[in-house]
């Protein structure tokens, strides 16, 4: 097999003419390939765009019913840079990921080779949402430099994770628990399992907390399915057993069905599912924003397609009832047409060269009441008073927040095999790059800025939200050194890097953003202490002696592993193409 020079096209050599079939998978036990065609010439060729293969994911090759030994990797144009290869990344999750996913926000200590629960008496919910931030990353990145080793391990943390969790019943007797909880958990099953908040003096469940962080975990027990079986270590498969049936029953059975979302239009309060389908129908509610799309709404949609992609992978290790597997279809089905309901489409917009390429927002105007968006039309440097309040009407959402569309996208893409719908096509995720790089990006690859909002407003975010005198200021004007002034980020940046398949343009931009990190001019360094500070700089630095990837550099290179992979230095094992 092989791949023509700067071409999605890939050639399969049968030998002769003949009577041939041909799969592609991502998982080895070919159970629902991605690919599978009969021909009777010598040679096969596919469009990887149209069959959905995605350049940098390792896919198993089985030709008249023989494995072929090489697996396919589609072309990802590298990252030549001696500070980046595999063994950084890891090095980066042992100096600083693993203490802050762990330790600082989930009560675990890392002993050796397995966590411990440290005392504490802090309720984890909240925490679970930051814990997102450092975990997808991680995964991504072991999974690009098929470094086992971090995969076992973040395994194992979502293993012992589990010992935190009460019932929602335990949950709903507590002393003080919020109004919110009782009326969406009362009519769910008593017996699931979720991981409670604090709220000032009351107990509950933060569904968005929640529903962040166990994204990653289905995305892993993905990634676990699509292991040969000799990879796959004892915790690994612990995992992926127990959280088959932890995401389903007591999580997205509970949040998509039998709780109660807020009524509209007077309709009865029905779960959240059939709420897509109420707002789909024009049903409104109390405010603008309960019959539209949601953050929480793109998590769970995530989730779904992620396990009933891991469930096609193999059967045995994720176990789903054929009901389930109807239930789940018929989730990401509503959801779809919701989410594409949300959708607006930019036929004039043009990429760099001045060519019309056309893209898609998505959201425009859901929340343009919400007090967040209610400065969106101010785009000056100076702090806007009341009298300056303009909003517009049609404003998206912020360009932080939106890092979960990119997200969703990337699950619904990777898992369609699975999902008996056909969208996204590879054409869907163009359009919304296009918005995200020719309209949202600044176009200025040396100092790269992005518009606070996604259909390219660059106004004021949040004024007031975090006390008087704080907001978000415009892309030019705000500065992560003084926190009355943030920046967007680290959202602004997040999760893209897992869609520059799709775009040459957003490719250039993600090594841009790294090679930005590298720079050692005056003017760069304080360019990047200014708007890409997180945590720490955005800077190559030096952790217990050894190189590792600061702030929020550590989640961009992780991203975007795929192109440090290849030629990796021997620190993580490479897959060949």
């Amino acid at each position: 097999m092989s791949q023509a020079p700067n071409s999605n096209t890939v050639r399969f050599d049968a030998g002769k003419r003949g009577s041939h079939r041909i799969e592609i998978d991502d998982a080895p036990k070919f159970q629902t390939p991605v690919l599978a065609k009969t021909f009777r010439s010598a040679q096969f060729e596919v469009d990887a765009n149209v069959a959905g293969l995605i350049p940098g994911v390792p896919y198993y090759v089985r030709l008249d019913g023989v494995v072929l030994n090489e697996r396919l990797r589609l072309a990802v144009t590298p990252l030549v840079n001696r500070q980046l290869n595999c063994g950084i990344l890891r090095r980066t999750w042992e100096a600083e990921g693993r203490f802050t996913v762990g330790t600082a926000l989930s009560g675990l200590r890392w002993d050796g080779d397995h966590w411990t629960i440290k005392p504490h008496t802090f309720l984890p919910g909240e925490a679970l949402y930051n814990a997102e931030l450092g975990l997808r990353p991680a995964i991504a990145g072991a999974r690009a430099c098929h470094d086992l080793v971090t995969l076992d391990e973040i395994a194992k943390y979502y293993l012992i994770m589990l010992q935190q969790t009460e019932t929602v019943r335990d949950l709903l007797h507590r002393p003080r628990v919020t109004a919110e909880t009782k009326a969406r958990l009362t009519t769910t099953d008593g017996d699931a399992r979720t991981f409670s908040a604090t709220f000032g003096d009351e107990a509950g469940e933060g569904e968005l907390f929640n529903s962040q962080w166990l994204h990653p975990a289905a995305l892993l027990v993905r990634l676990v399915t699509t292991l040969p079986l000799v990879e796959r270590t004892p915790a690994m498969v612990d995992f992926a057993s127990q959280y088959a049936r932890f995401l389903y029953k007591d999580q997205l059975n509970r949040h998509l069905f039998q709780q109660k979302m807020a009524p509209l239009g007077g309709e009865s309060a029905v779960g959240r599912v059939a709420h897509w389908e109420q707002a789909m129908a024009g049903k409104k509610g109390r405010v603008p924003w309960e019959s539209a799309v949601s953050d929480i709404d793109l998590w769970w949609l995530s989730t779904a397609a992620e396990l009933l992609g891991a469930h096609a992978n193999d059967r045995e290790l994720v176990p789903l009832e054929d009901a389930e597997v109807a239930k789940l279809q018929r989730a990401i089905s509503t959801g779809v047409r919701f989410l594409q309901s949300e959708r607006t489409l930019k036929p004039q917009t043009k990429d760099f060269a001045g060519r019309v390429v056309g893209s898609a927002t998505y959201f425009d105007g859901d929340d343009a009441t919400d007090a967040d968006m209610l400065y969106s039309a101010v785009d000056g440097a100076a702090f806007p008073s009341p009298a300056d309040r303009r909003g517009l009407p049609k404003v998206s959402w912020d360009s932080s927040h939106i890092y979960r569309l990119a997200i969703c996208l990337r699950a619904l893409y990777e898992n369609r095999k699975a999902l008996n719908t056909s969208f996204p096509q590879f054409s869907d995720l163009q359009l919304v790059v296009n918005q995200y790089v020719y309209k949202v990006f600044n176009g200025d690859f040396t100092k790269p800025l992005f518009s606070n909002y996604f259909d390219g407003t660059d106004g004021w975010f949040r004024v007031n939200y975090n006390g008087d005198g704080v907001g978000n200021p415009p892309s030019a004007f705000c500065d992560m050194r003084n926190p009355k002034r943030l920046c967007l980020m680290p959202g602004e940046v997040l999760a893209w890097g897992e869609l520059a398949f799709v775009n040459p343009d957003l490719a250039h931009l993600e090594r841009a953003l790294i090679g930005m990190a590298f720079d050692t001019q005056p003017e760069l360094i304080e360019f990047r202490d200014r708007h890409y500070y997180w945590t720490s700089p955005y800077k190559a630095k030096i952790l217990n002696g050894f190189d590792a990837y600061g702030g929020l550099l550590y989640s961009v290179v992780a991203e975007n592993a795929d192109m440090i992979a290849p030629q990796d230095d021997g620190s993580g094992n490479r897959v060949t193409r």
